[in-house]
């Protein structure tokens, strides 16, 4: 069976190496360079944090124990860093955050209460305001280096007789009736293959996708800055009432306001994006004093643009009518990847993944 990947994110590399694992002759194709896409500007929080309703929670939790799961195939995950996250409220939040933890605790997430004297050993250069409240933490949480990981699966795929061919824009997906035969890309390369798979992400509802093959999108925009780890030390994922946080690597550390604070969208220039990342760093300094002094040619921001279906959960599967055509589309990609990439494969072999039912192309779904 010959099968094209659309897309070299987090997604079309993990599908990638598990159909390449399972002995099959692979091809993926991407517009630009492997995992540069929404993959690279992504928090990446590799949780089951917030994912109501108890079905879309377990599978995340199973997401996040495939990447354990992976971490022991290959020998080694430099890209898994399960660091766990520390989480505190607004007082206008407080009882949110209380109640979802509570939740997690009744289906057996790891989470628990801490005290102020405690987060303060996990994070000892943290200024405590005093207005923390109630504190949670999560141990088994953490956050993916999506670059290493991107680059590690797509390399052992080539190893293994995958073909990773990038700068090759899909400019139509090709069909005879209702079967989907292949695609063609700028070049004017037809592709022939016997299964398709868009993993294209936030762009799965532009051309060449059109009609059935399109996904219903609603996106979502945020904002990432990358501070030097110095004036804002961290070990782990911190959760605050106006921004996340996390190491980043290299001596780096990201910081990325929480969805809402700001009003932004695909149209916001980078002028704008960097005032509400200043006005951001403001507000951190509570907290990492060292931020104040930060001059704006000592940090990066940028915007991330989140791939998320309509309704908010992952599009999984062939669509209804069409042959040759499969899509795997999500939000909560980081931590799906994995986990969608096995269950995929496990179907394209022939038995249906009965934890994807609840998330299949041609369902229901309402704004």
């Amino acid at each position: 069976m010959k099968i094209i990947v659309i897309g070299a994110g987090m997604i079309g590399a993990s599908l990638t190496w598990e159909l390449t694992q399972a002995g099959l002759a692979v091809t993926v194709l991407d517009a630009g360079e492997a995992g540069k896409g929404t993959s690279a500007n992504s928090f990446a929080w590799v949780n089951s944090h917030s994912k109501p309703p108890a079905a879309y929670h377990r599978l995340n939790a199973a997401g996040m124990q495939a990447h354990r799961d992976l971490a022991r195939r290959f020998g080694q995950a430099p890209w898994l860093n399960l660091c766990g996250c520390l989480e505190w409220r607004s007082a206008e939040q407080q009882q949110a955050m209380e109640d979802n933890l509570n939740q997690l605790k009744q289906l057996g997430y790891p989470a628990e209460w801490i005290s102020a004297q405690q987060l303060q050993q996990y994070e000892p250069e943290l200024q405590l305001t005093g207005e923390e409240g109630a504190i949670g933490w999560f141990p088994s949480e953490g956050w993916l280096d999506t670059q290493q990981y991107i680059q590690q699966l797509l390399q052992a795929s080539a190893a293994s007789g995958a073909k990773i061919v990038t700068g090759s824009k899909v400019m139509e997906i090709v069909q005879s009736g209702d079967t989907v035969t292949g695609v063609r890309t700028a070049d004017g390369i037809f592709h022939a293959a016997d299964l398709t798979i868009n993993a294209s992400g936030r762009w799965s509802d532009k051309p060449p996708y059109h009609g059935a093959l399109a996904t219903r999108l609603a996106p979502t925009t945020g904002i990432l800055i990358r501070v030097p780890a110095d004036c804002v030390p961290v070990s782990h994922i911190m959760a605050t009432p106006l921004f996340h946080c996390r190491p980043d690597g290299d001596g780096v550390t990201l910081l990325c306001p929480n969805e809402g604070v700001y009003d932004i969208d695909e149209t916001t220039s980078a002028a704008e994006v960097n005032r509400l990342a200043e006005d951001i760093l403001r507000h951190a300094s509570r907290v990492w004093p060292k931020l104040s002094g930060l001059k704006p040619e000592q940090y990066q921001a940028r915007m991330g643009i989140r791939a998320l279906p309509v309704d908010g959960y992952p599009l999984v599967g062939p669509t209804p009518g069409i042959n040759g055509y499969y899509t795997v589309v999500t939000h909560s990609g980081v931590t799906l990847s994995p986990l969608l990439a096995r269950l995929v494969t496990q179907e394209i072999l022939g038995t249906s993944a009965s934890e994807l039912d609840d998330y299949r192309p041609g369902r229901e779904v309402t704004d």
